[in-house]
């Protein structure tokens, strides 16, 4: 049931970032923190929509493959980051929901524990989301504000791809 429900909410957030355009050129000023848990600021959170109106799918031209890769990449950046401040994610779960702005910059990050996630300090993971977001840029090449909602999970256990393998030639077996 917690999974259906769940599941739900996230269909229905991402069917809200779809399909949205700005209704003017000029983009609206959001009065809400740079970090902050999902459930909070309910009225400007759908001004995030309005401005972040592309997803991280659609600016990796539809290829899934790029757009996990890139999602996986960040997290490990995270876990390293958090290693090198000296900061420890072990253990923690988390859903995210993550605003980029063209430049692969991190504007917002909104977020929520899972219940399974070992016991930290919202105050502190918010600092350290803080921290990191000023940190943080996602190496993609695009000319438009994008969001991602998905789950985090530390230690990732993350190993990314050393060579596109849809661009190496097969070897003929023979």
């Amino acid at each position: 049931m917690k999974f259906s429900i769940t599941f739900i909410v996230l269909c229905l957030v991402s069917g809200l970032s779809i399909g949205q355009e700005n209704s003017s050129d000029q983009p609206k000023e959001l009065d809400i923190p740079k970090v902050f848990l999902i459930g909070e600021y309910e009225d400007q959170y759908g001004l995030l929509y309005e401005t972040y109106n592309q997803i991280l799918l659609s600016v990796c031209h539809d290829d899934m493959d790029v757009a996990f890769n890139k999602w996986m990449d960040m997290l490990s950046e995270m876990e390293s980051y958090a290693g090198n401040i000296d900061f420890d994610l072990n253990g923690v779960k988390i859903w995210l929901k993550v605003f980029w702005n063209a430049e692969g910059t991190i504007d917002h990050i909104s977020f929520y524990r899972k219940p399974n996630s070992r016991n930290i300090d919202v105050d502190e993971l918010k600092a350290f989301l803080s921290s990191f977001m000023n940190h943080y840029q996602m190496p993609i090449q695009t000319n438009v504000k994008f969001t991602h909602n998905g789950s985090a999970q530390f230690p990732t256990a993350y190993i990314p791809p050393q060579v596109d393998d849809k661009l190496r030639p097969r070897e003929k077996k023979g």
